[in-house]
């Protein structure tokens, strides 16, 4: 079973075992995800909200695990905290594929993981943790040097790059909500997806999202391969012994030197680029895995969301950048569309129209409607200490 559905990489997850011979269930809390339609899925589960219906999210997989004979427990998105939290829960039958709770918040934690990363090869640049206004303030006279954020969010929601001092005022952390400030680095972005089992790197990818959703999540995805990056992900597992899939964010800065600026610890688009290699990417589920598979080099694309999201941002610009818009389009390969599999295509529609529904009627942008349900941002969980 795979959780998630709403995610692309759910949709690519699913191709890849179906491909593999597996039988295929795929899970979320809304009704209309993306890889519900999919020919490629068996079953699809329709589940309470994690966030908000804790307990009876844990039971509904409980349920489902020893009905349907579930082998493996696939989480992609935040609900793996929620998951990770409730694991002594669930049938040991059932392999839950990721790592402790107490690593995955230390690694989700902005401020925690920058501090995380002192004695590594690559580093954080310098992070101060924000827990009041006055932490904030301190900053005033510097505030275009810095970087801030939220200690937990996603998308790039709320951060404010190299702001004035004026706007340090739309910044109001506390000790249950805190926020962090990074030094600003100039450089090019790369975003990387691993998958690691007991510490070891099976399988690796990397990428520069080229286009994006606003200043956060990517939708056009040109591979990129620094062996600095590499290594680094080798050398994290050995040093944590996670278990799960993983990404990162870094900048390569303008000497060349690589600085990483957070960590999720769930599946990133970076997964896209292993859509030609099914049957390795799941082998690289095993154990059994002798060396990393490593990705694809051709650019992979989400298309409806270029279309709707990167052709307005065009209007004003001049014909070059039309061009080379277009180009990029052609260039890559959608990661919805397949031709044997044309309902995630369609389904885009109805999905699209729930979170714009529910982005009215809970009052926050579509991009914040789109992950609210599974979103975790410290807030105590059934059986933890967070």
């Amino acid at each position: 079973m795979i959780l998630g559905a709403r995610a692309p990489i759910c949709l690519e997850w699913a191709r890849a075992f179906h491909a593999s011979g597996w039988r295929v269930s795929v899970a979320d809390s809304i009704s209309w995800p993306l890889t519900r339609t999919s020919r490629m899925v068996d079953r699809f589960v329709r589940l309470p909200e994690p966030r908000y219906a804790h307990s009876d999210w844990v039971a509904t997989l409980r349920k489902e695990i020893i009905e349907q004979g579930i082998d493996l427990l696939l989480p992609t998105c935040e609900e793996v905290f929620y998951l990770s939290s409730a694991m002594a829960e669930l049938p040991t039958s059932c392999r839950i594929f990721t790592s402790n709770f107490a690593l995955l918040h230390r690694l989700h934690h902005k401020g925690w993981f920058a501090s995380l990363t002192d004695s590594w090869p690559v580093k954080a640049p310098e992070t101060r943790l924000l827990e009041s206004q006055l932490d904030v303030q301190a900053f005033a006279h510097e505030s275009v040097e810095w970087v801030f954020k939220p200690a937990y969010s996603r998308f790039a929601v709320h951060t404010l790059i190299k702001p004035r001092a004026a706007e340090l005022s739309r910044i109001n952390p506390t000790t249950q909500h805190p926020w962090v400030a990074q030094r600003f680095v100039d450089g090019r972005e790369h975003c990387s997806f691993s998958l690691i089992i007991n510490g070891k790197l099976t399988a690796h990818a990397c990428y520069h999202p080229r286009h994006r959703v606003g200043r956060g999540s990517g939708i056009w995805f040109e591979p990129t391969d620094p062996p600095e990056l590499r290594s680094f992900l080798q050398q994290f597992g050995q040093m944590t012994g996670y278990t799960g899939q993983i990404g990162f964010d870094f900048i390569e800065d303008r000497e060349g030197n690589f600085h990483v600026l957070e960590c999720n610890p769930r599946g990133t688009s970076g997964l896209h680029l292993f859509d030609d290699q099914p049957l390795a990417l799941i082998e690289a589920l095993s154990e059994r895995q002798i060396k990393p598979l490593y990705a694809t080099n051709r650019p992979r694309m989400v298309a409806m969301a270029m279309l709707l999201f990167g052709t307005p941002r065009l209007m004003l610009k001049k014909p070059r950048a039309w061009r080379n818009f277009w180009l990029d389009y052609k260039m890559a390969k959608d990661v919805i569309t397949r031709r044997n599999d044309l309902g995630p295509l369609f389904t885009q529609i109805p999905g699209l129209a729930e979170i714009v529904s529910r982005a009215i009627s809970r009052r926050c942008s579509m991009l914040a409607a789109a992950t609210a349900d599974i979103e975790w941002d410290g807030q105590p969980l059934d059986g933890t200490n967070s």
